[in-house]
């Protein structure tokens, strides 16, 4: 070796510490740089020229040591520093911070991954959320019932303003407490065995006042309506193209609503009854005035609840179901009108369908049935508000118990029955609820677009039976909602985006999922701030966040750069010392290689 050789010695070291100057000068450039990771330089030496292996003690020869000469300083590595950087609040919700480890995944066009701390994300026109450089942030979506799907990843999307939700009821639940002390609709006789009250005592009876007749004698349910004339002056009572409209009809205290029945050609008035029955909702099945529960009515035909023809086939006859919330008033002026025409401007006149108490009815006694009335909403597939009335009335008490019948009833089934279901509830001796036979309903909801028929189970668990001053019922719960509009979002620290529906609910719209690797320090540095997967990385494992040892995500907060300015600046003079040294080398050999050329002068 000779002094050629201490010139590359000292440019060796110029090279190496003007490498480092390079990454000194990229950590402080980036210093400001979200998630940025900083880098060190790690020096080696190069390899040494052996003069002398040295030698082993032998005797009294103690043993030489190796000479070796050194070549110089070369880069050794650079690492990188993925110690998290502090996180700076934002305030914009889209931008993430991880806290632990992990990092996004994001897509670019062609659908290849790579990886950031950066979580400085942002909508496109489409509300996906994107990085600055327009790539996706991937995560687990949603399915039809807004449950995160894990397994495939997708591109993660917030339609905020778009999407529209909506839940039809399935289950309606109650509490409350039924009291026990009234009076059931089946009571002991004192002389002999049990029997039934009156019916004149179990429901009211409404009689026409005899009004209206058939020219051909007594009307019946065959009878066409524009056959029937008035008893006074046989004046036509209706004719094609009227319309019978009840109004103000009051059943149990509530006033029901309006209904409209269109007089044609050929309506009979069997059809006019079957319409007034539905529209006053009088459950006419047999089965409801059945106090044994054997399946068949207790009553005669003739007293079961319903609208029937009077005996003399003069009028009609209104016979409620069981229980003083039952009791319908049709004696409100206008209870009943006629429109003559179908016009809009049609002139409404007082129909002579006029309804009066039945005398013979012992008012008293169908009010000390006891009773309860109780409305409650529910939704159908579309998110439409449906109305339900239910009725309770204690129908027997025994040593086995108090049962009690529900009558439900909505204005919003769209046959022509407002009855959509009864039961019977049981309780035991206790007060404690034993079993609801039949504890459902089913509301029709034909030509609105909606799923039909809608069937709701009826939740009785939570009621009870003791004895009170009076019977109390609520709604508990119910799972159906209207439509609603997405309108706000968050992001949790487990990655979950949670949706605000302007109908107050909450629901997933996805999941940003984060990748950890065994060696973060084999992954390859991109342009911006983006990492891609190295020889020495090892393959992404996908975790979410806070589970199996992943980082948190902070939501409206970045990573800042984990750069240690005071340690860079004095790396930045030890690197220009270093520089300033080797270059004192050449200098220096320099000064010999030309005393030596001298010495030929």
């Amino acid at each position: 070796m000779g002094l050629t050789s201490a010139l590359f010695v000292g440019l060796s070291g110029m090279q190496t510490n003007q490498s480092r100057m390079d990454v000194i000068g990229n950590n402080i450039s980036n210093v400001n740089t979200y998630a940025f990771k900083s880098q060190r330089v790690n020096f080696q030496t190069q390899f040494y020229n052996t003069l002398s292996f040295g030698s082993a003690a032998n005797g009294n020869y103690g043993g030489t040591n190796p000479m070796e000469v050194g070549t110089g300083v070369t880069v050794g590595a650079i690492t990188k520093n993925f110690s998290a950087g502090a996180p700076e609040t934002t305030g914009i919700k889209t931008d993430l911070a991880i806290q632990g480890d992990g990092m996004f995944i994001i897509e670019d066009v062609e659908g290849a991954h790579h990886y950031t701390r950066d979580g400085s994300f942002q909508f496109n026109a489409e509300n996906y959320l994107m990085s600055s450089d327009g790539y996706y942030l991937q995560g687990y979506g949603i399915d039809s019932n807004f449950n995160i799907v894990q397994g495939a990843m997708s591109r993660l999307r917030i339609p905020l303003g778009e999407i529209t939700t909506a839940q039809s009821t399935s289950k309606v639940t109650f509490s409350g407490d039924l009291n026990s002390k009234g009076s059931p609709a089946l009571i002991e006789d004192t002389t002999a065995a049990s029997g039934f009250i009156p019916n004149g005592d179990i429901s009211m009876i409404l009689n026409s006042q005899e009004l209206f007749q058939d020219p051909a004698g007594p009307i019946s349910d065959a009878t066409l309506l524009t056959q029937l004339r008035n008893v006074t002056d046989s004046t036509a009572l209706v004719e094609e193209g009227n319309i019978i409209r009840l109004d103000n009809a009051v059943k149990g205290g509530v006033t029901l609503p309006t209904r409209r029945f269109i007089v044609e050609a050929t309506t009979t008035v069997g059809d006019y009854i079957t319409w007034l029955e539905g529209s006053l909702g009088i459950n006419t099945d047999p089965a409801v005035s059945d106090f044994d529960d054997d399946g068949l009515a207790d009553l005669p035909a003739e007293d079961l609840p319903g609208i029937r023809i009077n005996a003399a086939g003069t009028g009609i006859d209104i016979i409620c179901n069981m229980g003083n919330k039952n009791i319908i008033d049709m004696k409100s002026s206008g209870a009943i009108s006629l429109e003559q025409g179908t016009a809009a401007n049609a002139v409404v006149q007082t129909n002579p369908f006029s309804f009066t108490d039945d005398d013979s009815v012992d008012r008293t006694s169908v009010e000390g049935i006891e009773s309860i009335r109780t409305s409650f909403r529910v939704y159908d597939s579309l998110g439409s508000p449906l109305d339900v009335d239910l009725t309770m009335v204690m129908v027997s008490k025994n040593n086995s118990g108090v049962t009690w019948r529900y009558f439900a009833e909505s204005s919003d089934d769209t046959d022509i029955s407002r009855v959509v279901g009864s039961g019977l509830l049981s309780f035991d001796p206790n007060g404690q609820f034993l079993s609801a036979n039949d504890g459902s309903i089913t509301v029709d909801r034909n030509n609105t677009g909606a799923a039909t028929p809608q069937t709701i189970q009826l939740g009785f668990t939570d009621m009870d039976g003791y004895a009170i001053t009076r019977s109390a019922i609520s709604l508990l719960s119910q799972d159906g909602f209207q439509s609603g509009t997405l309108q706000d979002y968050s992001i949790g620290t487990n990655g979950v985006i949670t949706g605000s529906f302007t109908n107050g609910l909450t629901r997933n719209l996805g999941q940003v999922v984060m990748a950890t690797f065994r060696n973060y320090e084999g992954l390859l540095a991109e342009s911006d701030n983006m990492y891609s997967l190295g020889p020495n990385s090892g393959n992404p494992i996908i975790k979410l966040p806070g589970e199996l040892g992943a980082g948190t995500i902070t939501s409206t907060a970045l990573e800042l750069s984990n750069v240690d300015l005071s340690k860079e600046f004095i790396n930045l003079i030890v690197s220009s010392t270093g520089f300033s040294a080797s270059s004192k080398v050449i200098q220096t050999s320099n000064d010999l290689l030309t005393q030596l050329i001298n010495l030929t002068r």
